[in-house]
């Protein structure tokens, strides 16, 4: 069976630029998300699954991407290492933030404990993760909206998790974080914001 992960990274090289246009004005509501974040945030933030470097621009820190389409733009917008998101290239313990906005929908839904105990593992104690990810019960294949040179339509896919939220906020406890606030926006998907200190 082909990698989720590595597909979706392919998809990311290929949309890159157009997913950077359409993309570069978020929501009112994850920019009030985004700003709750960092008024609590004291250190080092790491934008994880940074893109094109929209937040990463916005917050400082460090970007970690695994896709270099969307790293040769995020380098433009802040410092970026690419990396892996399920275990961060980063030093344990050295983040005072972990910005996570439409990444972790990407990882399969097998992996995701493991993630949020690595996410938790960079984080200084008092630190916080900022979350932004989808509503929903379904893992799989969605074709993307945006366009691509030499792609023809329906081409392109990325692997989507989605989760319910009384689920996810289990693991995020699990994974040794204190749940602060949660919020839900919607935009063409339903999205859940949270804020959980380590």
């Amino acid at each position: 069976m082909n990698d989720p992960v590595q597909l979706t990274r392919e998809t990311y090289d290929r949309i890159a630029s157009s997913y950077d246009e359409q993309t570069r004005l978020g929501s009112p509501e994850l920019a009030a998300h985004r700003s709750a974040f960092t008024g609590r945030v004291t250190g080092m933030i790491a934008d994880l699954g940074c893109g094109p470097g929209r937040d990463l621009e916005l917050l400082g820190g460090i970007g970690v991407d695994l896709s270099d389409g969307m790293l040769a733009l995020a380098r433009t917008r802040g410092t970026v290492v690419r990396g892996d998101l399920r275990n961060p290239p980063l030093r344990p313990g050295s983040l005072g933030g972990v910005w996570s906005n439409a990444s972790l929908l990407h990882v399969p839904r097998a992996e995701v404990p493991a993630t949020l105990a690595a996410w938790r593992a960079l984080l200084r104690p008092g630190g916080v993760l900022g979350l932004s990810t989808s509503l929903g019960e379904d893992e799989g294949w969605e074709a993307v909206p945006y366009a691509a040179p030499k792609a023809h339509p329906g081409e392109l896919s990325r692997w989507f998790v989605h989760h319910q939220q009384d689920a996810l906020l289990g693991l995020i406890v699990s994974a040794g974080f204190t749940v602060d606030r949660v919020a839900v926006r919607q935009t063409h998907r339903n999205w859940l914001m949270v804020l959980a200190t380590a």
